[in-house]
């Protein structure tokens, strides 16, 4: 059955669409058909963690204008999953309907067995339309007090709005003794489950600024391991288990 997974925050800067960029290639590596969806409105920048341009092609603002279906935005990434990016220009703001957002995205549910989407940071129109579009949300947050406060925020709105959520992602996770708050903490107050610790380091930096997920250019890194190490968590496996033949087959046909 589709999947439609939220990865949420209400602070920004918090790693959400670094997350989207290394599920949706792990996914793909796993052998399911994945779209990654850039739908921070006003922020996107899904593309540039890809290394793929918004620049002269069909994004999601063009579908929020009814210029275009949604397909016709949809295009194929190098490492096996769809995307379905942002516009980056000031003009491609005008005459967006947010509340379509859903609508446009369970049009083509059925063709994907995963599909991500990366929401705006906070609780506002376009953040929350994305999260009312999926099945569940993914609660991103930093080891910090502030960070944590913020993303009860989100959790008691999915609650009040039946949305469930899968659990939750301490992201930038470092070795500072002097650090606000613990993995423990961020369970105890969230009330949710921490899915995965995604530690700091130079590795992420450097696959950001080389346009490509940690997990393709850095695999066996920390971060690397983590984040399909959550990728496989959300499915239900252990990235150790082996793969059985048939998922062999399905990873390799969809690489190919």
């Amino acid at each position: 059955m589709p999947r439609i997974i939220c990865v949420a925050s209400v602070k920004g800067g918090v790693g959400k669409t670094t997350t989207v960029s290394n599920l949706a290639t792990t996914f793909s590596k796993m052998g399911y058909k994945t779209l990654a969806i850039d739908a921070n409105i006003t922020g996107a920048n899904l593309g540039l963690h890809l290394g793929t341009s918004s620049r002269n092609i069909l994004t999601i603002h063009d579908v929020l204008k009814n210029n275009i279906k949604i397909k016709e935005a949809i295009y194929k990434h190098s490492l096996g999953f769809h995307v379905l990016l942002g516009g980056i220009y000031l003009n491609d703001l005008n005459n967006i309907d947010l509340s379509q957002i859903k609508e446009k995205i369970n049009s083509i549910k059925k063709e994907y067995d995963i599909i991500l989407i990366d929401c705006a940071a906070g609780l506002g129109e376009e953040a929350l339309n994305a999260i009312n579009a999926s099945d569940e949300v993914v609660v991103v947050t930093t080891p910090e007090l502030p960070s944590v406060a913020d993303a009860y925020k989100l959790v008691e709105y999915a609650e009040n709005n039946w949305i469930p959520i899968s659990g939750v992602i301490v992201n930038k996770e470092g070795n500072d003794k002097f650090k606000d708050i613990t993995v423990n903490d961020v369970e105890e107050i969230l009330g949710k489950k921490v899915l995965q610790i995604i530690p700091k380091e130079k590795e992420v930096e450097q696959s950001i600024n080389l346009k490509k997920p940690v997990v393709n250019l850095f695999p066996e890194s920390k971060s690397g391991k983590s984040f399909q190490k959550l990728a496989y968590s959300l499915i239900g496996k252990d990235l150790n288990q082996k793969q059985s033949w048939v998922e062999k087959l399905i990873s390799f046909f969809t690489k190919y």
